[in-house]
């Protein structure tokens, strides 16, 4: 199977010249043991918009009653015959009824809409991490190879990596003489950062997730 990791990564060379960087895609051949997880994570976000939501619903309902309510009142007076300007009044009422509860629910589809994107955007945060964490290791090593392509005629490069990607990967990366592999308490899991002589390259893909969703959220 194959995913697709992104990132707003940049490489920056030495003559201030800057590029966009894409991240590759990697091969996963072993399933996650995370769907439990990602499913309890929707439903606890369900539920807790549910209930900020029922203070909404209650107006629904007090809405819905008023309309019947209203309805019935001028049933009732036009079966007993009562004066057109009895219903006129009886009808600028009920207007000015309905435009209170349409701007209520201006405000409060407004409201829940905010909501919702925040929910939808909690939710992402919690699986990328989810996912991040159970492939790190991976996401790395790809990120490593992807990117020593991009500065493949430095003479002097150093890797600085999570301690616990770096644990698995120091032995498993094929790396030239001139490349050193370094632990990192700095770096997020799954993340790598790289010095070299033709440039510097952060690819903390968790920190730029956080960052972007801080930014849609200041929006909101």
């Amino acid at each position: 199977m194959k995913n697709n990791v992104y990132s707003n990564a940049k490489v920056i060379k030495s003559d201030n010249e800057v590029h966009s960087y894409e991240l590759g895609t990697f091969s996963n051949t072993g399933e996650l043991n995370q769907t439990d997880q990602m499913k309890n994570v929707g439903k606890l976000e369900h539920r807790n918009v549910a209930e900020k939501n029922e203070p909404l619903m209650q107006q629904i309902a007090a809405l819905t009653n008023s309309v019947t309510d209203i309805k019935k009142q001028l049933t009732l007076m036009t079966t007993n015959g009562v004066s057109q300007q009895v219903i006129d009044k009886q009808v600028v009422e009920a207007i000015k009824d309905l435009k209170h509860y349409a701007s209520f629910f201006e405000q409060a589809s407004f409201q829940m809409e905010t909501k919702l994107l925040k929910t939808s955007m909690a939710i992402a945060r919690k699986i990328i991490a989810i996912e991040v964490g159970a492939n790190s290791t991976l996401i790395a090593k790809e990120t490593i190879s992807n990117l020593l392509l991009k500065i493949k005629t430095a003479s002097k490069v150093k890797i600085h990596l999570n301690p616990k990607d770096y644990e698995i990967l120091k032995n498993d990366l094929n790396l030239q003489d001139y490349i050193e592999l370094v632990h990192d308490t700095n770096v997020t899991i799954g993340g790598v950062v790289i010095a070299s002589d033709l440039g510097n390259f952060d690819g903390n893909i968790e920190a730029k997730v956080s960052t972007m969703f801080e930014s849609l959220e200041s929006l909101t």
